[in-house]
């Protein structure tokens, strides 16, 4: 029997690799946040996109996440902390950031524990601040084009979603945002692990987030009386 000749990686390699691609964004003292940025090439419909992955000092916001939104608490010092990392975005230079300035219209606050989520839209472009007690990150997308009007659509959600896993610990957490018609007045997204996460809903924008790698499966869209508008699969392309 003739077994194949299977080239081996060289760990020094894949460890040089691995720090290329983790990179610690804004120390704070006992934060292991780590950010990583997908190549623009690797996108649908998009140019930029910056993941935050777990750490095993960083589980809070997984522990105590709910399936219900909650109303945010004082916001002050998370917009503060949020504003600055755009500000941080566009100081780069123009080979160093994506051919928009970063949006600053607060559309969506998203309270779930110790993760508060705010949504800054722009003509071109939306822009995700993801902030807890020990860290904030943010996560971009948008096209130089604009996005395409949502019409009579009740709901159209964004390609790429984010998926992250923590390399070291395995934890998992998807995040969706779309558009919303004013005829809806609740989001229920539903994953294929069996979990029901109600959206937060701002000025026809949604945000939603879990924590497991089950995917999101389908919508339910309610009026603001609670009768069903709609059930649908996901995704439902927005651009």
């Amino acid at each position: 029997m003739i077994k194949p000749d299977i080239p081996q990686l060289d760990p020094m390699r894949l460890q040089v690799r691995k720090h290329a691609l983790l990179n610690e964004i804004r120390p704070k003292p006992s934060r292991r946040w780590w950010r990583f940025t997908v190549p623009a090439t690797a996108l649908v419909a998009a140019v930029a996109v910056t993941l935050v992955l777990w750490t095993p000092a960083n589980q809070d916001a997984s522990a105590s996440w709910t399936a219900e939104p909650r109303a945010p608490g004082d916001l002050a010092p998370v917009l503060a902390d949020c504003v600055k990392t755009l500000d941080d975005h566009d100081a780069r230079g123009e080979g160093e950031r994506p051919n928009w300035l970063a949006p600053r219209e607060v559309s969506v606050v998203d309270q779930r524990g110790e993760m508060t989520m705010v949504l800054f839209t722009g003509p071109q472009s939306e822009m995700l601040c993801l902030r807890t007690p020990k860290g904030v990150s943010m996560a971009g997308n948008g096209n130089a084009a604009g996005r395409e009007p949502l019409g009579d659509r009740l709901f159209a959600d964004f390609d790429p979603q984010l998926g992250i896993q923590d390399v070291n610990t395995r934890n998992s957490m998807n995040i969706l945002t779309g558009r919303v018609s004013p005829k809806v007045g609740k989001v229920v997204i539903g994953t294929e692990d069996g979990l029901e996460v109600t959206a937060t809903i701002g000025n026809g924008w949604v945000v939603a987030w879990w924590p497991s790698s089950g995917k999101q499966k389908y919508v339910k869209l309610y009026d603001g009386a609670g009768g069903v508008l709609q059930t649908s699969p996901i995704p439902v392309r927005v651009r």
